[in-house]
């Protein structure tokens, strides 16, 4: 499977999605998971949206005596927590400092690449994607380097067939990141990009790939293995916890590096090995919904890069039959459910490592106003199964890039 297999294709579909709805559905309201609604309007301007709210974990104590532990005592001794922000719970990303100053960037978080580009001061305002656009200005940094190297990246094509890449330079500064300063991190300055929905109607100016090296471009160090190599975490190790409560800017969830948080999650950690790395790849026993197996001993991939949950192409029409989808012509692989039904759909049981997780109806089906989408599609080509965001809601994830594992634990929320 080639680096531009990346499945933020996935995430341009679906933002072009939302603006469709936006047009269809009078009523709509700002992105909620299940059942839950919110007065405001998800058409208005997103700024007016956003508020500042500090995470609460509900913890499950013994009696009225018993206090929940601090973030000190729950964390990883030498760990550093990125707040992330979330948009439409379709996009999770972070804000890094570049440079010296450091130059804020939101960068999408994505384990399906391994690259960290942002757009460069250098890329017009003329030009829609960098218009408005808070970008990295190199001749205002005291430790920028200037490397005299191209570069470009894929990220597979839209339904139309038209090529999604972006391309630029190569650049060196020090990059900070949730308290850590990495030294000499190389990444590219993006100076053309598509005009699709997905960079002209989202919170992030680049994004931040956390898959492992040998699937990175020009074999670029990604900033994570930096933070390893320079000693600036103990572990190799970071972890992700997502809020799905809808647009908030920095409620959005966790990326932790260099640990885990047990006060994430609940129960213990599922650990599976990685079987191809470059990806987050595993091999799942199996997956079921309604005595349907759509998976048996397959390949699948943890990408938080992709919002929805993505199998093969053969298999999710019987899928959509089990849902009973309203759309079964859909043409842009966003598909509707009625959703005075929701309570009497199926779970999804997805067993690793001789262990059930599963996804109930309110977990995989998003809600937009009055009208309710399946949280499964597929992609033309794709093999995988590929667990995106609808999944990584619900599960606290670990990734171990030194012994190449993965741990899975449910969330608490």
């Amino acid at each position: 499977m080639k680096v531009k297999w990346n499945c933020f294709k996935l995430l341009l579909f679906w933002l072009t999605a939302l603006t469709f709805l936006a047009l269809k559905v009078d009523s709509r309201k700002r992105v909620k998971i299940g059942l839950h609604r919110n007065p405001e309007p998800i058409h208005q301007n997103i700024k007016n949206e956003l508020k500042t709210l500090s995470i609460k974990h509900k913890l499950t104590v013994d009696d009225s005596t018993t206090v929940a532990p601090s973030k000190s005592e729950t964390i990883d001794p030498g760990s550093g927590v990125a707040r992330l922000g979330n948009l439409y719970n379709t996009e999770y990303f972070l804000s890094l400092g570049i440079g010296n100053p450091p130059q804020k960037q939101n960068v999408l978080i994505d384990t399906g690449s391994a690259n960290l580009w942002v757009y460069s001061s250098k890329c017009p305002d003329t030009f829609k994607p960098c218009a408005s656009q808070q970008k990295y200005n190199s001749s205002a940094s005291t430790t920028y380097k200037a490397l005299n190297a191209t570069f470009s990246i894929q990220y597979g094509s839209n339904r139309d067939g038209e090529i999604i890449a972006l391309s630029g330079f190569q650049s060196q500064d020090t990059v900070n990141i949730a308290g850590f300063s990495i030294k000499n991190q190389t990444f590219a300055e993006v100076t053309n990009a598509p005009e699709a929905a997905a960079f002209l109607k989202s919170e992030f100016v680049g994004i931040m790939g956390l898959g492992f090296s040998n699937i990175a471009i020009d074999n670029i160090t990604p900033p994570f293995f930096n933070l390893v190599t320079q000693g600036l975490i103990k572990k190799a190790v970071f972890s992700i916890y997502l809020n799905r409560n809808g647009t908030n800017a920095i409620n959005g969830g966790e990326l932790i590096l260099g640990g885990t948080d047990s006060g994430l999650y609940s129960g213990c950690l599922t650990y599976v090995p990685v079987s191809t790395p470059g990806y987050w790849q595993f091999t799942m026993k199996s997956a079921k919904v309604s005595g349907f197996s759509f998976c048996d001993n397959c390949e699948a991939i943890l990408d938080v890069g992709t919002s929805l949950i993505v199998v093969p192409e053969k298999l999710l029409t019987s899928i959509n039959q089990i849902l009973g989808i309203l759309d079964k012509n859909s043409s842009n692989s966003v598909f509707f459910v009625d959703c005075s039904r929701i309570s009497d759909l199926p779970d999804f049981i997805f067993t690793i490592a001789h262990r059930e997780f599963r996804l109930k109806s309110t977990d995989y089906v998003l809600r937009y106003g009055d009208t309710c989408v399946s949280g499964f599609t597929s992609l033309k080509g794709n093999t995988l199964l590929i667990l995106g965001e609808v999944f990584l809601g619900v599960y606290y994830t670990v990734y171990d890039t030194f012994y190449k594992l993965i741990g899975i634990a449910p969330a608490v929320h």
